[in-house]
């Protein structure tokens, strides 16, 4: 089964596809505009957010799967043990590094995964990519989007103007919406192999973090 980020992804896909059948119910030939697009505004909200809440998700299953195979944080990636140093460093007090002895490093990494991954409100490709670098170790995530990057920041763009200016955002065919899901939909699922295989890889463990979800 691929990672559990990924099988919450799809859960919370069911809210999108649901707006997405209202809308073919009640314009089932798509003739018009028909003036359904808090329908489409809203599947875009809706999709943006599962698109956030998996990388979120992902990232810190991943981190945790790291911190529980790994005895000791020289072992992290070099990127990963930079910002964990760093952030040490800049702690406001002055025993922090204490906190680092032994096995309590992992609490230390998971914490400060946690806050920093939770604070993301824009999911663009320059945000996402520092955190996979700093907390992963995977610097080039972007580069396994099967789209690139620019049609990913348009549509987190778009909803960020939906948010914003609400009726007065163009308005979102279904059409439009159906591809959107498409695009997120597979660029989640090329992300969760490759992290699948970056683990495995970074940890030298004979059996996966997850078996890859079917193309």
């Amino acid at each position: 089964m691929p990672s559990q980020a990924f099988k919450h992804f799809r859960v919370n896909m069911i809210d999108v596809y649901r707006l997405i059948e209202s809308h073919n119910e009640i314009s089932p030939n798509h003739r018009g505009k028909r003036a359904l697009g808090h329908l489409t505004h809203s599947g875009v909200v809706m999709l943006c957010a599962c698109w956030e809440l998996y990388n979120e998700s992902l990232i810190i299953e991943s981190a945790r799967y790291l911190a529980n195979k790994l005895d000791s944080p020289f072992n992290l990636p070099i990127d990963v043990q930079k910002h964990l140093a760093k952030h040490v460093k800049e702690a406001r007090h002055d025993l922090k590094p204490l906190e680092m002895s032994g096995l309590r490093w992992r609490s230390v990494y998971d914490a400060a995964c946690c806050n920093e991954v939770k604070a993301l409100n824009t999911p663009k490709a320059a945000k996402l990519e520092i955190l996979f670098k700093n907390y992963l170790g995977f610097s080039d995530v972007v580069s396994k989007w099967p789209n690139g990057k620019n049609d990913i920041d348009d549509f987190v763009t778009l909803r960020g103007n939906i948010a914003h200016n609400g009726r007065f955002t163009d308005y979102v065919t279904i059409t439009e919406l159906n591809t959107y899901c498409q695009l997120i939909y597979q660029t989640c699922l090329a992300i969760d192999s490759e992290m699948c295989t970056f683990l495995h890889t970074t940890v030298g463990s004979t059996v996966q973090p997850w078996r890859k979800a079917p193309k």
